[in-house]
């Protein structure tokens, strides 16, 4: 689990208002800026990494992020949509630093997005989310093989998925990077679709944890 998470309740929401208020102080300069110099709004591109790591507390904090696992979150998850995410900079910061680059981060992180899709998979078991709701997601991480194995249908994005993709370009670089080992640029623009229903999410449960077992197995 992120530790910061792992604080009083209080704690938690008095760190992440103060994270957003000195987190969000550049973005008000740049606007501002903006208006007289246009060429500094630009830079209001290199720094939304910054803007992705502050808010991601109170996001979370305040139900508009639902983790299913340390790194595996659903945007505004409801009964009809789960919009799901690989964690963000502020959980690789928490969770992933004390993996080493490469392989071993890249099987944890593959770890926490089996265990998210369990999880998920478990409350469509219990009833908390039902198996006519629509879970989807963008495949830029894994190989449409991957994809397949576990149910998802790759499909083609739509032009709010590619933008969104792109603005958060140099964010999802490093974070690829990372977990390469080396200096990598996602092929966002070969990025998918990718999307399943609950019920046959459910179906493939056993798949999954064969997958999850493989990766734990040493």
């Amino acid at each position: 689990m992120n530790k910061f998470y792992e604080q009083s309740i209080f704690l938690q929401w008095l760190e992440a208002i103060l994270l957003l208020i000195v987190g969000f102080y550049p973005a008000i300069m740049f606007i501002e800026l903006s208006y007289s110099q246009p060429l500094c709004g630009l830079l209001f591109f290199i720094y939304l990494p910054l803007g992705q790591f502050a808010i991601t507390p109170l996001f979370k904090l305040s139900g508009i992020y639902k983790y299913y696992s340390p790194m595996l979150l659903g945007y505004m998850a409801n009964q009809l949509q789960i919009d799901l995410h690989s964690g963000g900079s502020f959980d690789y910061l928490f969770v992933m630093r004390k993996f080493k680059k490469g392989i071993e981060l890249r099987k944890a992180l593959l770890t926490y997005h089996l265990v998210g899709l369990l999880n998920v998979i478990s409350q469509i078991e219990e009833g908390a989310i039902p198996k006519t709701v629509t879970i989807v997601g963008t495949s830029y991480f894994f190989n449409e093989r991957t994809i397949n194995k576990i149910g998802f249908e790759s499909q083609k994005p739509s032009l709010f998925y590619r933008i969104n993709l792109f603005v958060n370009f140099i964010d999802l670089t490093w974070m690829y990077s990372v977990a390469k080992g080396h200096f990598a640029i996602p092929k966002l623009w070969k990025a998918n679709k990718a999307q399943i229903d609950g019920g046959k999410l459910l179906e493939k449960k056993e798949m999954i944890k064969l997958l999850y077992e493989k990766l734990n197995k040493y």
